[in-house]
């Protein structure tokens, strides 16, 4: 269950809550110290989010940071999983599939036109690749959690 929305409306934040009730956070009023720590907070969260796919693979870490980095200075926030929002997991997949560097394979792709892209998703390789990558994400996932085992 979703414990809340959070809803931006300007400088105000709207959490709407599960019972229904919102609670509204006018953000100016919190003081400017308080705003830029926000700030400063949030860019630092976005930044460091945009390499958590690269599952320690340090040259993947940094083009997904770099990506991301760019995609903020053009004025674009919502840009996702670093350049590799274009192609997300599957720029990761064609690479495996394709025996390449993630950094080639990331080139190539944002030089592909949609329809070329779509063919690349269609290949089997590139299909059993990415199921792999899945299955290791959840694999580190549950190595990582601390759930209590699973019994029968």
């Amino acid at each position: 269950m979703q414990i809340a929305k959070k809803v931006i409306d300007g400088s105000t934040i709207n959490f709407h809550w599960a019972d229904g009730t919102v609670t509204a956070v006018d953000t100016n009023e919190l003081g400017d110290t308080v705003r830029d720590h926000a700030t400063m907070h949030g860019f630092s969260q976005k930044l460091g989010d945009s390499y958590s796919g690269a599952l320690g693979d340090l040259a993947k870490a940094k083009v997904m940071f770099q990506e991301t980095l760019d995609a903020l200075r053009a004025g674009d926030w919502n840009r996702k999983g670093g350049g590799f929002a274009s192609g997300g997991i599957w720029v990761e997949a064609y690479a495996k599939a394709a025996n390449a560097e993630f950094s080639d394979a990331l080139e190539k792709w944002n030089g592909l036109n949609e329809e070329e892209k779509a063919e690349i998703r269609k290949h089997p390789a590139v299909k059993l690749a990415k199921a792999e990558i899945e299955a290791d994400r959840a694999k580190a996932k549950a190595k990582a959690s601390d759930a209590p085992a699973i019994t029968l």
